[in-house]
């Protein structure tokens, strides 16, 4: 976002499902299957023998039995409305995979999950199975720890997204769902007062002001964390930058552009000074969790996020009330965005090769875990053919600008600037928004570190 998107986000979490034992959180990560594996068979031979010198012998083939499971670890960077995914997940596994156990352990996508990759992997403990964003393939590939994917498993993809995760012509990742961002809407109070979806910059200004004249709120906006900042400028820089030079990036690495004397990069920033401007009084004082919340009970007519954000609306029974467009850019052509997110990865040293496989083909061939995913998490399918049962509120609009070629998968910018670089720049963008910083500073920031924008 979120990446919250890169566009990246935090984990954020409305009513997840109790943890399930078998996982860890960011502050302790369990150990590798091999080792797992290996001290609980010593321990539980101890246990077998024990038992039956004391004439146990039935409760020890039941130990005997628990011990032969296959344990897999799974590092799992999480995003707004990824967690708890887990859990289904495991519910599916202990139906159909009751011999097979998964160690899990999910970290904040946008705070947590690269470092916390990196550092495994540089200590030869890399987990059996990632599952990250598709970004994350082309970040991680060149380490060698990344095993390429089965055709079989990669055949149920769309296309569009498997291009996301190939690399020299060979599939890295399985993208599971996919994101649309832009700026949501209140239909009603549009309707009420006459409004129409803004295409250009001047429509979107004039319906801030038609709404701040009658007493309302235009933007709905939560500036504490930086990671929101981050996805919202990424937001601004697709549709400003990477859509006419998707190379950017490169050219930026290279010092042939810059931050500071591109006009394009300027508006990206002050845009997000427009929405804090236009929003609550408290604006840079709440998170993400207060945001939704006000907007799906009406506090504001537009909110520049994704579709992560609509988690409350549906609780709240408010869906149909929203919409989504994309924010409108300078040449009036603004494009909404989609964010292929949950990628599945594949070690390439892990011993169960065949087993994830397998694993794969039945997590993304079954509808009903997709059906389940897909409706918590508030995401659109990226397999082929599949129809979830759920109908997003913002389908309509989802559809109107799929069919008309009016869509950029914002992976393209998040390739060009990783997220770690994203997150300083927009750390930098708060300072400035709270008057500590001129924005010419965070400009001066952004070029002096753009070093820092690709992982080598």
């Amino acid at each position: 976002m979120e990446g919250k998107n890169s566009i990246g986000s935090p984990v954020h979490v409305y009513g997840r499902r109790p943890q399930a034992a078998g996982r860890t959180g960011t502050a302790g990560r369990m150990s590798a299957a091999g080792r797992t594996t290996t001290v609980s068979r010593i321990i539980t031979a101890c246990i077998i023998v024990s038992l039956f010198l004391s004439g146990c012998g039935k409760k020890a083939e039941a130990v005997a039995k628990e011990s032969d499971a296959v344990i897999l670890t799974v590092l799992a960077g999480q995003s707004t409305s990824d967690a708890g995914m887990e859990d289904m997940i495991d519910e599916w596994m202990e139906e159909h995979y009751p011999d097979v156990k998964l160690e899990w352990e999910c970290v904040d996508w946008g705070e947590s999950f690269d470092a916390q990759v990196r550092s495994r992997f540089a200590a030869g403990d890399v987990p059996d199975i990632i599952v990250g964003k598709a970004q994350d393939v082309k970040a991680y590939v060149g380490t060698g720890n990344l095993a390429p994917i089965a055709e079989s498993c990669s055949a149920m993809i769309k296309q569009d997204a498997l291009d996301l995760v190939t690399v020299d012509g060979t599939v890295y990742g399985l993208p599971f769902n996919a994101w649309y961002q832009g700026v949501l809407y209140n239909k009603k109070i549009f309707n009420t007062y006459g409004l129409e979806v803004p295409q250009t910059r001047e429509e979107l200004l004039k319906i801030q002001e038609i709404l701040t004249s009658r007493g309302l709120t235009p933007f709905a906006g939560h500036f504490q964390e930086s990671w929101n900042l981050g996805n919202t400028t990424m937001q601004f820089m697709m549709n400003e930058v990477f859509c006419d030079e998707p190379d950017w990036g490169e050219q930026f690495r290279k010092g042939k552009v810059n931050f500071s004397d591109s006009p394009a990069m300027r508006r990206c920033l002050e845009n997000n000074r427009n929405i804090l401007e236009h929003s609550w009084e408290d604006a840079l004082s709440i998170d993400q969790y207060e945001s939704d919340n006000r907007f799906a009970g009406g506090q504001a007519a537009m909110y520049l996020t994704g579709s992560w954000s609509l988690q409350f609306a549906n609780q709240y029974n408010r869906g149909d009330e929203f919409g989504i467009f994309p924010y409108p850019n300078e040449h009036g052509d603004a494009r909404l965005l989609r964010e292929t997110n949950m990628t599945f990865m594949k070690s390439a040293r892990t011993g169960y090769d065949e087993l994830i496989t397998e694993l794969f083909m039945g997590i993304f061939s079954d509808q009903q875990l997709q059906s389940e995913i897909l409706d918590y998490t508030q995401t659109q399918p990226t397999v082929k053919g599949f129809e979830p049962e759920y109908r997003s509120c913002i389908q309509d609009d989802i559809d109107y600008y799929e069919q008309s070629g009016q869509v950029l998968d914002v992976t393209i910018g998040n390739n060009q600037l990783v997220w770690s670089y994203q997150n300083a720049v927009a750390a930098q963008q708060q300072l400035w928004l709270q008057g500590k910083k001129s924005l010419e500073e965070v400009l001066e920031f952004a070029d002096d570190n753009r070093a820092e924008s690709m992982n080598e």
